[in-house]
């Protein structure tokens, strides 16, 4: 299976999430070495970064996560991944992964928000357990954008003409950005383009009960 990679995301414990493109199956997939999530010496050793393409190979071991993550996840052999050479892609236009023109269209109308502060809406999440996917994008002008810093963790607001929202950044590429060097460094790392492709995906179930998919913003790209 080829996929070209559409996000590399940030977690705990030194782990990371990636998520590509499936162009012969017109799927988003979460590939997941050996059942697991990557580790830096995996993504050094194939090479892994938004906008690289990699071969892997599915086990055939059913995934026995939860909804919504279930409708992406895919176990593939750890040992059978391969980095391949590839024309860069195309993230805006007909050749490009499907994007929505608003955040709620994305996720086919199931988001959820909680409280409402300055006309945005916080707490973005799908219910958990709900067979829907967990992966989506939405294509948004550069200026209907801005990164802030709430509570010490860097957030994307974002109007996409139907509402305001607020993301945690998640992206590990827009993270280590920030780290290095606040907002400004944030705002420099972005593509130069007029429109981006912003890559929102959903979380696992968290909370007591862990009942909700919150959704987080996998990367930016143009």
């Amino acid at each position: 299976m080829r996929l070209v990679i559409t996000e590399l995301t940030e977690m705990q414990g030194g782990n990371f999430c990636v998520a590509g493109w499936d162009e012969a199956g017109g799927r988003m997939v979460r590939p997941l070495p050996d059942g697991r999530n990557w580790t830096a010496g995996l993504l050094r050793a194939h090479r892994v970064a938004p906008g690289a393409t990699v071969e892997v190979s599915p086990t055939g071991r059913p995934d026995r996560s939860r909804y919504p993550h279930r409708s992406e996840d895919l176990l593939v052999d750890g040992t059978r991944i391969r980095s391949l050479e590839a024309p860069p892609v195309a993230w805006l236009g007909e050749d490009a992964p499907p994007a929505g023109t608003t955040l709620a269209a994305a996720f086919d109308g199931h988001l959820r928000h909680g409280e409402v502060r300055d006309n945005i809406r916080y707490g973005v999440h799908a219910p958990a357990d709900l067979p829907v996917h967990s992966l989506g994008a939405l294509e948004l002008p550069r200026s209907l954008i801005r990164f802030v810093v709430d509570f010490g963790k860097l957030r994307l607001v974002l109007n996409d003409g139907e509402a305001r929202y607020s993301l945690a950044v998640s992206s590990l590429a827009l993270k280590t950005a920030w780290r290095e060097g606040g907002i400004e460094a944030v705002r420099k790392a972005l593509p130069r383009s007029h429109l981006l492709h912003i890559r929102v995906g959903l979380a696992r179930p968290f909370g007591q009960p862990p009942d909700r998919c919150y959704a987080m913003v996998n990367g930016i790209h143009g």
